[in-house]
């Protein structure tokens, strides 16, 4: 006798900067390398995708982190 699953959602990719992408169940929020018909932890049937990019929240840190103080501009 087989499982008979239901529940249907989405791989939201989560595109990052630095890193590779990943795909987050919208069911379970488990994260996976790729999508696949099915999400391997909760078994819901994918019916669609969403776009989360990641990779600006990476650029803010990095602009946070590279950024100098305009006031050190008069050193010269």
């Amino acid at each position: 006798m087989g499982f008979f699953f239901n529940n249907t959602g989405s791989w939201i990719l989560h595109a990052h900067l630095f890193i590779g992408d990943t795909y987050e169940c919208s069911e379970c929020h488990r994260e996976y390398g790729m999508q696949t018909r099915r999400c391997p932890g909760c078994h819901a049937e994918m019916t669609g995708d969403k776009y989360s990019p990641d990779w600006i929240d990476d650029m803010i840190v990095l602009d946070a982190i590279l950024d100098e103080d305009e006031d050190d501009d008069d050193d010269w």
